[in-house]
């Protein structure tokens, strides 16, 4: 459920009070009242205001002086002035020290309500903005591959059921596995669709950062702190929030998640009132958290509050029968962000993709895809396309699993690793005995070995071209 706003009433008089606290509480939202310029600071130093209706005449303080001070220490509070009359000259200043508007008070409840209404649209649009231009990460459609793998099928099975329901997610799994990409999915799927999702990289942050990032800081808070910030939390509200690499957060931040997460309420760095937030939160780690808590290192009950839906993503290299489908995604996506036709793959570039352990997951698969489309001209990816880590590893896996005997599973790999490096030479003979280091007579002879000949005539013949 949305928070219900909250709109301060400053005025002097009982019955204008009176009035407008009426007319707040009609059309929906939380009305709360003060009678002067100094009660007005009070209320929201410790109070979560959305938006103040501000008299200009006010006893002690004027409203332009509480203006200021509003606009100075909480620049997240919208304000609308209020006079008896419309004075041009104090209207212009009150919009030029930050009011969103101003009103009479011959106002009737329709105009009231529509005034304020606007003014909360005006904050959520700015809130917006703040969002994009602080998130760093490009807000793409990424759409989650999930491939044919029964791996997989399992995972997509408990993210359907939990994707609607907005309880906490605690997503793990080795680096590059598509942690962030499965929180978009989850977001993307949710009733917070239309909301910010906001990704939090903590181990980016610097350790005296963290909390203000989070949870944002007031102004004069801590040296550097010039402005007021709103933090991850906030521009998160009624999206999702993604924190990666949850195991990296040092434990005094721990003990503030964990009451955000409980309470659904933060405060700001040098903040004195609690601030409630509508979001979703999903976390992230490659690391065992279970083994963290044992070590002291992370907070057992924390960890409990993050372990709602726990939700584990296999290595690429327990879902091979994926990797084709991934490859193929890339190779689209990338050409499209390249300018060029999509490429197609081998089949003998599939197979070695296919089995090569792909360390870096996902993410490894990604940026030589990337790498392929931009160095590959041809309109078809071959086996001698593809980088020497991939066949080497690729071919050592595969001729060790074909190959009852040591010697065997080499010679079977020396003779693909062979044929790939004539493949990077176009074939010729003499570059391929440079590039491997040895000599001209010992590749001919290995060459005649593993049945690599053409026709010994024809090839010394290609050799000798320059």
């Amino acid at each position: 459920m949305a928070r219900t706003a909250t709109v301060l009433i400053v005025d002097d008089d009982p019955s204008i009070r009176q009035t407008m606290e009426a007319i707040v509480r009609a059309a929906g939202m939380n009305p709360v009242t003060a009678a002067s310029g100094e009660d007005c600071l009070r209320v929201v130093q410790r109070t979560q205001v959305d938006v103040m209706l501000l008299d200009v005449q006010l006893p002690g303080m004027g409203g332009l002086d509480v203006l200021r001070q509003v606009r100075d220490g909480h620049p997240d509070v919208g304000v609308i002035m209020v006079s008896v009359v419309k004075e041009i000259p104090i209207a212009v200043e009150a919009i030029k020290l930050g009011a969103l508007d101003y009103l009479t008070k011959d106002f009737s409840p329709g105009e009231l309500s529509a005034r304020v209404g606007k003014s909360l649209e005006q904050l959520r649009a700015a809130r917006e903005l703040a969002w994009l231009r602080e998130e760093v990460a490009v807000r793409g459609n990424r759409p989650m591959v999930t491939g044919r793998s029964a791996a997989m099928a399992s995972v997509v099975a408990i993210a359907e059921k939990v994707a609607p329901k907005g309880v906490t997610v605690l997503v793990t799994g080795e680096s590059g596995t598509g942690k962030e990409v499965l929180a978009r999915w989850l977001h993307q799927r949710s009733d917070r669709a239309h909301g910010p999702f906001v990704a939090v990289n903590l181990p980016a942050i610097p350790s005296e950062l963290v909390e203000s990032t989070l949870f944002g800081h007031e102004k004069g808070s801590f040296t550097g702190a010039t402005r007021q910030r709103y933090g991850k939390f906030e521009l998160a509200n009624g999206g999702t929030l993604f924190l990666d690499e949850i195991g990296e957060l040092k434990l005094d931040v721990q003990s503030k998640l964990l009451r955000a997460l409980q309470e659904r309420e933060i405060e700001r760095v040098g903040g004195a009132r609690p601030i409630h937030l509508d979001l979703r939160v999903v976390c992230a780690t490659n690391r065992p958290l279970e083994k963290l808590v044992a070590d002291g290192k992370f907070r057992e009950d924390l960890y409990w509050r993050l372990k709602v839906v726990p939700i584990e993503i296999p290595p690429l290299r327990e879902r091979r029968e994926d990797v084709r489908d991934l490859a193929q995604h890339f190779l689209t996506r990338f050409a499209a962000a390249y300018g060029r036709v999509p490429q197609e793959l081998a089949p003998e570039a599939v197979a070695l993709l296919e089995t090569y352990t792909w360390p870096g997951n996902i993410r490894e698969l990604e940026n030589l895809v990337e790498r392929l489309t931009v160095v590959c001209d041809a309109p078809r990816i071959d086996e001698g396309d593809l980088p020497l880590e991939i066949t080497v590893g690729a071919g050592l896996s595969r001729e060790a699993e074909r190959e009852s005997t040591y010697d065997a599973a080499m010679s079977s790999f020396e003779k693909a690793y062979l044929r790939k490096v004539l493949a990077q030479v176009g074939g010729n003979r003499r570059r391929a005995a440079e590039k491997l280091g040895i000599g001209y007579s010992t590749l001919k002879v290995k060459l005649r070995h593993h049945g690599l000949t053409r026709g010994e005539q024809a090839a010394d013949q290609d050799d000798d071209v320059p």
